[in-house]
């Protein structure tokens, strides 16, 4: 693979390579045909494979374990004496290796090396990100020391939602200062993005075709019960009033039948305990963002996932704001 013929890297932190499933999700087969679309490669630090075998397999282990209290309950309620079996630990690594294999051809591993450990180490102990005071972050340093090297060959796009990366710690920032001013000096280019959605929505372009208010219509209809239970646990002077904007953006995958789709909904929020309708219509209110899978020809919605929430709530002259991840939650649409 010569490096003159790759017009960019991609590197998925853990947590990317992690929520989508080794890219078995709708965003990954996404984030796979832009790849060969454009001839680009991803990146693969070592430190980075060594913790998304660690962390699948423990949430596998965690699944299976999940899946043999509900086979023991059925088989105590039906009285069949087998249900089928769940996978073995050895079969759940065993699937990873397959996996790492079928992704091999776009794949450019970069070893976990001496000088990228002495590195690291260096930043940890002069608190720089993506370390910080009473904040150390070894395997974060040594990511970016890895995104680094592969940085002298071409542009790199690094996908992370660490905090550490972004000045201030706030992803919507961009790059930490400091790191900006690093790349700059030794003229290297990094590129960082706080998800895939971002990631794609940069350097891929939208699927023209969508019918946007089918899709718009399945999603709000499977999210609102997750919205109004969120408004009562995080905003609990408000409840869910209607919904006032969608946002849905679908991307190409390599198969016909699939395209992946993030959006964004967004519900008013009025308050409970308003006296009128104007103190109640006062500007507040709660974004979902997610993702899902969407049939162009049989025209249906999957597999929705929310990601994020971002609340404001606004009380006379002032408000507050909040934001988090959600619950790993996957909705089942038939």
């Amino acid at each position: 693979m010569g490096s003159n013929k790759i017009p960019y890297y991609v590197v998925l932190d853990a947590n990317i390579w992690v929520t989508e499933r080794l890219l078995q999700s709708s965003m990954g087969s996404a984030i796979l045909f832009a790849l060969t679309s454009s001839g680009a490669s991803l990146g693969l630090p070592e430190i980075v494979e060594m913790e998304v075998n660690t962390v699948l397999t423990a949430e596998a282990e965690r699944a299976v374990e999940g899946l043999r209290k509900s086979a023991r309950l059925l088989r105590q309620l039906s009285g069949q004496k087998t249900l089928h079996q769940a996978p073995t630990r050895e079969a759940i690594q065993e699937g990873l290796r397959e996996r790492w294999t079928q992704l091999s051809g776009l794949l450019e591993r970069t070893p976990f090396t001496f000088d990228q450990a002495k590195s690291a180490l260096k930043r940890v102990i002069e608190k720089r990100p993506p370390s910080g005071e009473n904040n150390e972050q070894f395997r974060d340093t040594c990511l970016w020391e890895a995104a680094i090297d592969l940085s002298a060959r071409c542009t790199v796009h690094l996908v992370t939602n660490d905090s550490a990366f972004y000045e201030g710690r706030d992803r919507t920032r961009g790059l930490a200062k400091s790191l900006c001013e690093e790349l700059a000096g030794s003229g290297r280019n990094i590129v960082i993005y706080a998800s895939v959605r971002e990631f794609l929505s940069r350097i891929d372009k939208a699927v023209a075709s969508l019918d946007e208010s089918t899709i718009a219509k399945a999603i709000v209809e499977a999210i609102t019960p997750d919205a109004r239970q969120m408004a009562a646990d995080k905003a609990s002077l408000y409840e869910l009033a209607s919904v006032t904007s969608t946002r849905i953006r679908g991307y190409a995958t390599p198969k016909p039948s699939l395209v992946a789709i993030s959006f964004e909904v967004t519900f008013s929020l009025s308050r409970i305990d308003a006296t009128d309708s104007a103190e109640s219509e006062r500007g507040s209110n709660l974004r979902l963002e997610g993702v899902c899978s969407n049939d162009p020809k049989r025209k249906d919605v999957s597999d929705i996932e929310i990601r994020g929430w971002w609340i404001w709530t606004k009380e006379g002259g002032g408000g507050s704001m909040s934001t988090g991840t959600f619950p790993s939650k996957t909705l089942y649409i038939d």
